[in-house]
């Protein structure tokens, strides 16, 4: 029998992470590290490594990276202020570590929790009904910092993937939209197009699993150039679509099982009737 194979996740105390973990837990060999080993409701993350990746030594950071396959960068750092250009800065700067780390460790991939802010202010024209898709080919066009540094993941993850720094290190960014359930109570004072953005975006826990899962397991994720990288868009299949997941389907075979359309039937019909 093949062994799992062992995967670091960071961020590991975080709400993206506590919603990968139960299928992560099943498959893999993991890691698990974060800043603190309790989750927003102050329960305690089970195996968490208190760890801080940003400031950690590099040795010690080679030291977590050894005999890793697969590193799930979920960590992100937060300092209660407002996301403005010196708070993300260390948000990319903790993210070069990882790639910096994983290359010189020899891991073979890293698949990074990335988001649709990257292209959030495609969202206007959508709104103005002047645009109905947007795909991971069209130009990032962040419209806050928090996106922006989501933007330089990416730029950098295909660097370190390109091979011009002597090697090529398998990157995976997921643009994840709406990882929650909806309730039309939050949109009560809000614009219909509002919360029908956030039933187009919708992604439920397992079709995210899924996705996740797949994005460590797909053998071979390079591009139409060769480059192994790609960038994946996370909803679910939504009957309402706006971020397109066509490339997530034909490349790591990503197959979404449910439908915020059917899943929030009654919701959406009485919102829809409010106007």
């Amino acid at each position: 029998m093949t062994p799992p194979r062992t995967v670091l996740l960071t961020g590991a105390s975080g709400r993206i992470a506590g919603q990968l973990l139960p299928a992560l837990r099943d498959a893999y060999d993991l890691r698990l590290v974060d800043v603190k080993d309790t989750d927003r409701a102050g329960e305690q993350v089970t195996g968490v490594e208190i760890f801080d990746v940003l400031e950690a030594h590099p040795d010690s950071l080679a030291a977590l990276c050894e005999g890793v396959d697969t590193i799930v960068h979920a960590g992100y750092v937060t300092d209660g202020a407002a996301r403005g250009y010196a708070s993300e800065r260390s948000n990319v700067d903790m993210t070069q570590r990882i790639y910096d780390a994983a290359t010189t460790a020899g891991v073979r991939r890293v698949v990074c929790a990335s988001t649709n802010q990257a292209s959030k202010w495609y969202e206007q024209p959508y709104y103005q009904g002047r645009i109905d898709r947007v795909s991971v080919d069209d130009y990032p066009r962040p419209d806050s910092f928090y996106g922006w540094a989501k933007v330089a993941y990416e730029s950098l993850g295909f660097l370190y993937a390109c091979g011009s720094l002597g090697t090529q290190l398998e990157v995976v960014q997921i643009r994840i939209v709406a990882p929650r359930e909806i309730d039309s109570a939050d949109f009560r004072d809000r614009p219909l197009q509002h919360y029908l953005r956030d039933i187009a975006g919708y992604i439920s826990e397992r079709d995210l699993q899924q996705l996740f899962v797949k994005c460590i397991e797909t053998a071979d994720i390079r591009d139409r150039f060769g480059v192994p990288f790609q960038i994946f868009y996370g909803v679910s299949n939504n009957a309402r679509t706006f971020w397109s997941i066509t490339n997530a389907r034909e490349v790591v075979d990503y197959q979404p099982v449910d439908d915020s359309e059917v899943k929030f039937a009654e919701q959406i019909a009485a919102m829809v009737r409010r106007g």
